[in-house]
């Protein structure tokens, strides 16, 4: 397999986890608590640093496949639907989110992203 396409299936894989990751916050922006949480606020900025970074390695002035534009395309699409909410509250240490010690929906989706990451 050539150095070039090995490449580009890493780039795809790593959209396809940042896509996943937008798509699970982008549900968790309905979630009662986790949308008002100050860790579900600090996932989606980390989860944007971390696609800004992605991005910009991927606009090297090159042709793009089909398939990374359409990847591309459903980030946009997914982040124009994302708001953070103003005043974000911290669930955990106001005793209001009940799951378990350590469990914190929106901090695991990037941990997710992270393994990914190790990976390529």
């Amino acid at each position: 397999m050539l150095e070039t396409e090995t490449l580009i299936e890493k780039e795809i894989n790593l959209l396809r986890g940042m896509g996943y990751v937008f798509n699970v916050l982008s549900y968790l922006q309905d979630e009662p608590l986790c949308s008002k949480c100050n860790s579900f606020v600090k996932s989606i900025e980390a989860a944007q640093d971390k696609f800004l970074a992605l991005e910009k390695s991927l606009n090297k002035n090159r042709g793009m496949p089909e398939e990374m534009r359409k990847l591309l395309l459903n980030i946009y699409a997914t982040l124009s639907q994302m708001s953070i909410p103003d005043n974000p509250v911290r669930q955990k240490k106001e005793e209001n989110c009940k799951l378990p010690a350590g469990v914190c929906f929106a901090k695991s989706v990037l941990t997710v992203y992270e393994k990914i990451e190790e990976q390529v």
